[in-house]
């Protein structure tokens, strides 16, 4: 079984396990902040994986249900890619290391750009609200 598939069906069990996509998401948090910030790129790689993990703790927290399971797992997939030390470019390898991790989080954001918008939106009203 070749990696992807093995991050694929890893991302499909812990979409389904509460515990494990907050400890996923801890896990890509802490990953996130090691991240050198000095390029265009990781600061787009960043801001991506951020709206990915609100969405995720927004729909942990019962506050945001509106987009289908389909849709969580994706955001899993991309988030378990990118805390996976060993993937296909291993993350040590300067330069290079970030590109597939980069390019699945880039390829899932684009394929989720409709429900991405849709929380943009739904988080916009939340913060007018509170005002």
């Amino acid at each position: 079984m070749d990696k992807t598939k093995k991050i694929w069906e890893k991302a499909k069990r812990t979409a389904t396990d509460k515990e494990q996509i907050k400890s996923t998401l801890s896990s890509a948090g802490n990953k996130l902040k090691n991240l050198a910030e000095n390029s265009r790129e990781l600061q787009e790689l960043k801001s991506k994986l951020e709206i990915l993990m609100r969405m995720i703790q927004s729909h942990l927290a019962g506050e945001y249900r509106s987009f289908p399971i389909s849709t969580i797992v994706l955001i899993v997939f991309a988030l378990v890619y990118f805390i996976t030390p060993v993937d296909l470019i291993p993350d040590f390898i300067p330069a290079l290391g970030f590109t597939d991790d980069a390019s699945v989080v880039f390829l899932i954001a684009r394929k989720l750009n409709r429900d991405i918008e849709k929380f943009h939106l739904w988080e916009e009203e939340q913060w007018e609200q509170a005002d």
